[in-house]
């Protein structure tokens, strides 16, 4: 029987931890405030689509509080190494745990429909992997179609993780290990405040309640003259 998973990798939404990108411009506080919110909208449209929702952690000491962040989900704590090495740990933990179909998502992904985590689902019953492109040249979803193998850590592992090679270097590795490969839409990343203002603009956080409070308000506050 098929079992599916899907999986929000986050670090706890907090100032000086996540989002550190923004905190440049927004400071470490905003920063911390747009992770929040971010995580917030994502899970809440994460617990709409049928498969086990999991919530994959860092740090492990903030169990207690990124619980109290996503009721109903289940915890795994990141495992240490780069984003690759916790990114195959996150995939073989939900194998682990029988699940047939894995997708692993960014926990700043406010802006993606249900519709399109179906739909990978969905692809799944064509292709062995499905991978959302970023337009900076990453990822922001990866799904996998398991059975009984684990997922192969060369997915993951050694790919050079947060450079413009990342999706190339994914799909020539998964076409190496003889897997089929479908891709979904491309969706804008929300690293940079660029990014931000450019999501607000076009209408991209109309469905993300609390991301477009707080992306809103803060970038309003920066429009005031001192």
């Amino acid at each position: 029987m098929t079992r599916g998973a899907l999986a929000v990798i986050a670090k706890e939404p907090v100032a000086g931890l996540a989002k550190t990108r923004l905190a440049p411009s927004l400071g470490d506080h905003g920063a911390g405030r747009v992770a929040a919110a971010l995580l917030a909208d994502t899970l809440a449209t994460v617990r709409t689509v049928a498969a086990e929702p999991w919530l994959c952690f860092a740090p492990a000491g903030a169990r207690e509080r990124m619980a109290a962040l996503a009721p109903g989900f289940r915890l795994l704590a990141q495992a240490g190494g780069d984003l690759g090495d916790r990114l195959a740990a996150c995939a073989a933990a939900l194998h682990a745990a029988r699940a047939t179909r894995l997708a692993i998502v960014g926990a700043d992904t406010p802006h993606l429909p249900a519709a399109w985590y179906r739909s990978a689902f969905t692809l799944l019953d064509r292709v062995d992997v499905v991978l959302g492109p970023a337009l900076d040249g990453g990822y922001y979803l990866i799904a996998i179609e398991t059975g009984a193998e684990p997922p192969p850590a060369e997915l993951f592992t050694g790919v050079p993780m947060g450079t413009d090679l990342v999706l190339g270097e994914t799909l020539h590795r998964a076409e190496r290990l003889g897997l089929r490969a479908g891709l979904l839409p491309p969706l804008r990343d929300l690293d940079r405040i660029e990014d931000l203002r450019a999501a607000l603009d076009n209408g991209e956080l109309a469905a993300s309640p609390r991301s477009l409070e707080v992306i809103g308000a803060l970038l309003l506050e920066r429009r005031r003259p001192a």
